[in-house]
């Protein structure tokens, strides 16, 4: 998996936990889930979605999804914080951006006409 596109965000004002869900798509087939947490102390973090489950005892969280490279989590992580989709809202019409991750780590960005729904 080497790029990924904007597929949608949803704000959760109300939610304790969970502020932001952003859904990216890698290499055109596979969405996957980011969520912006909040911390005890009001600071704010993307992350996949994660699930506990109890052990022996005590809880464990596992991540959902595990990407294979640093570098393209911190790409990943870039887009968020950049909030590029929010340059979309100011024009509804234009396309989701695509974002190529490539072995310079360097983020380059193309239109795509086809515009997404989640099936969720």
């Amino acid at each position: 998996m080497n790029n990924f596109e904007f597929v949608s965000h949803h704000y959760f004002p109300d939610d304790q936990y969970n502020k932001e869900l952003v859904y990216l798509q890698f290499d055109g087939k596979y969405r996957v889930a980011y969520i912006r947490k909040s911390t005890t102390n009001g600071g704010l973090y993307w992350s996949v979605p994660s699930v506990g489950v109890s052990l022996n005892g005590t809880k464990k969280y596992y991540e959902t999804f595990i990407q294979d490279s640093n570098f393209l989590e911190k790409d990943i992580k870039n887009f968020l914080e950049s909030r590029v989709w929010e340059e979309k809202r100011v024009n509804p019409n234009a396309s989701p951006s695509i974002f190529n991750y490539t072995e310079s780590h360097v983020i380059s960005s193309r239109s795509n006409s086809k515009e997404e729904e989640t099936p969720f």
